[in-house]
């Protein structure tokens, strides 16, 4: 009987010793965070994306410090380990924000609440990557100078581009282009990835909206068709050149209404048309160029006509209907 009782204080204690064993292999299998780590006061943000060399993903290669206290600690802190990266070159792991948490509270404890995360985290092993934020920079900066022939106040806004863009080797480049000139409103940009040597490895689109403010010719006073365009009938307002893309920019001329504008409306081309040299009514100087002999007479314009073309004359010594050639605004010719 005493050694039945014996045989089960052994099992017993051997159990508990395994137990035992079992928990310490656990405990020394998690990460210890020792010295500026345990602390509960740094403030971290966790990037939406990121590259990792391996083998192992460190918290500085997907993290930044976002207070002092975590700039001052930030060299012990990013040396953390984590998880394993992947072995294969520009393979991509995207993680998100619940499966995240757990990820990082296993491997760091409760300061993993120390941590701002997001939405999800995209990882790629090996190369480099370019986030929204230098994305949005690299573009505008692209843009600004191309944008000083537009001339008024230009702002740009992103309508399409993507959140980041991977380069499987960090010695590629972003490569920034258009096919066409910057134009208010809807413009396309190309993106590519180029190696050194100029190959291009990955190519994708961005489409930015431009607004253009700049003032604007606009009429004073309502216009009639066929009415002169003159300073004193037109006035100036700031618009946004985006969405008012026919807009007269106020040159060349002379001009005349070609429809009617209502006041404070702004001139279109289609509103303009130029000027003939010529007009209904105007007195000209008929010329008839025989071999031996040159008349001038004066005329009126029946019709209207520019350099080179054709118009009807009435002689007013004889009322006569001549048809001659314009030469210039006061001079028709009958050969």
């Amino acid at each position: 009987m005493w050694s039945k009782q014996n045989q089960r204080i052994n099992a017993t204690g051997a159990v508990r010793y395994a137990l035992a064993a079992c928990l310490a292999l656990v405990l020394l299998s998690v990460p210890t965070l020792t010295g500026a780590a345990k602390g509960n006061r740094w403030k971290g943000l966790v990037r939406n994306v990121a590259c990792v060399k391996g083998p192992d993903v460190l918290l500085g290669e997907i993290a930044d410090p976002v207070d002092d206290v975590a700039r001052h600690q930030w060299p012990t802190l990013s040396s953390i380990k984590l998880w394993k990266a992947s072995d294969r070159i520009g393979h991509v792991v995207t993680v998100p924000r619940n499966k995240l948490a757990k990820v990082l509270r296993y491997y760091m404890g409760d300061v993993a609440d120390n941590l701002a995360l997001p939405s999800q985290l995209t990882v790629q092993t090996g190369g480099r990557v370019i986030d929204e934020a230098e994305l949005k920079s690299r573009i505008v900066a692209f843009l600004t100078p191309r944008a000083k022939d537009l001339g008024g106040d230009v702002k740009f806004k992103t309508l399409q581009m993507p959140h980041y863009i991977f380069f499987p080797n960090d010695y590629d480049k972003l490569v920034i282009s258009m096919n066409d000139d910057i134009e208010p409103g809807r413009n396309e940009i190309v993106l590519s990835g180029m190696t050194p040597d100029g190959r291009v490895v990955s190519r994708r689109s961005a489409v930015v909206f431009a607004d253009v403010w700049k003032a604007v010719p606009v009429a004073s006073r309502p216009m009639n068709r066929m009415e002169r365009v003159t300073r004193e009938k037109i006035s100036f307002r700031r618009m946004n050149m985006a969405y008012n893309r026919d807009v007269w920019d106020g040159k060349g001329g002379p001009w005349r209404m070609a429809r009617t504008l209502g006041r404070n409306q702004v001139f279109t081309m289609s509103h303009l048309e130029p000027v003939p040299l010529v007009e209904r009514g105007e007195m000209v100087n008929l010329v008839f160029n025989g071999h031996q002999i040159r008349l001038s007479v004066k005329a009126e314009a029946m019709g209207e006509a520019g350099v080179g073309q054709q118009v009807e004359v009435r002689n007013t010594l004889s009322n006569k209907i001549i048809l001659g050639t314009v030469v210039d605004g006061e001079t028709v010719v009958v050969r």
